[in-house]
């Protein structure tokens, strides 16, 4: 059952245009961004003043800029679970699967979107970085690419956005309101967040920010290029910063499951 509640998840994501427009927006910026890089500096790699970068800096570059897709990705998820609220859709399917079933299908399908749009920036940043490389410096360097790193890229860097994901499904249940949610949710994660690390930068307690825990995880990707970066003192060395996300990930996640199966989804 869990399967099937997983493919009528994805269809009801597939027809909708705000994944589309995410991937095409997130596709768009990176792309730009990238090729933005390589304009600026055009001079300056022509003459052999700057070091044409390898492959590594495209796919690392490229994925240390996805906290563009987070506003994304929570109006996605308050979407795909406060649509069941408005739709009355979870009184038909809880009538057939238990509500845990319901929650982690459109979980799991979060997970594997988030996963997608990371192998599509490494996709992007890889093409972008090509085109300039071979056709416009004709100098095509991917000697310092560390394969490995590069495919464990996309999962912890996955893993550093599911406390996002989780967060908003336990918002949409506790609230039954997409459009309350989403606000919350972006209220949260992309102002008091961040003002938070501002307002007591150098407090122990930021460290454990959601924002700042991304920013942790994201020196991992200098392993792409079999760099070993040094960290600030203000933030977390990158495994606790993942065994954060995960722990985070699974309280707010259980706290969805808790609330949404105490519900009375059938008024």
């Amino acid at each position: 059952m869990f399967l099937k509640l997983l493919s009528v998840e994805w269809t009801r994501l597939w027809r909708r245009a705000l994944l589309w427009v995410t991937l095409g927006i997130v596709a768009l910026y990176i792309g730009l961004s990238l090729s933005n890089f390589y304009q600026t500096n055009q001079t300056n790699l022509l003459d052999g003043t700057l070091k044409t970068p390898g492959v590594s800096f495209d796919l690392a570059n490229s994925l240390d800029q996805l906290l563009i897709a987070v506003p994304f990705l929570i109006i996605i998820a308050g979407n795909q679970m406060g649509n069941d609220y408005t739709q009355r859709t979870n009184q038909h399917w809880l009538m057939r699967a238990p509500r845990p079933s319901s929650l982690l299908a459109k979980f799991t399908l979060l997970i594997l979107l988030t996963l997608v749009i990371h192998f599509l920036t490494m996709g992007v940043g890889w093409a972008v970085g090509f085109y300039y490389k071979v056709y416009v410096y004709h100098v095509p360097n991917v000697d310092n690419v560390n394969w490995i790193a590069a495919l464990a890229a996309p999962f912890y860097m996955t893993l550093v956005n599911l406390p996002y994901i989780a967060l908003t499904l336990a918002l949409t249940v506790g609230l039954r309101s997409t459009f309350v949610s989403i606000i919350v949710g972006l209220g949260y994660t992309q102002f008091l967040d961040f003002i938070f690390a501002g307002l007591f930068h150098g407090a122990s307690w930021t460290k454990w920010l959601f924002t700042n825990l991304h920013f942790s995880a994201s020196f991992l990707l200098n392993w792409i290029g079999d760099r070993v970066p040094e960290l600030p003192s203000n933030i977390l060395a990158p495994t606790p910063a993942l065994v954060a996300a995960a722990a985070y990930t699974l309280i707010l996640l259980t706290l969805a499951v808790w609330l949404y199966r105490r519900q009375d989804v059938g008024g």
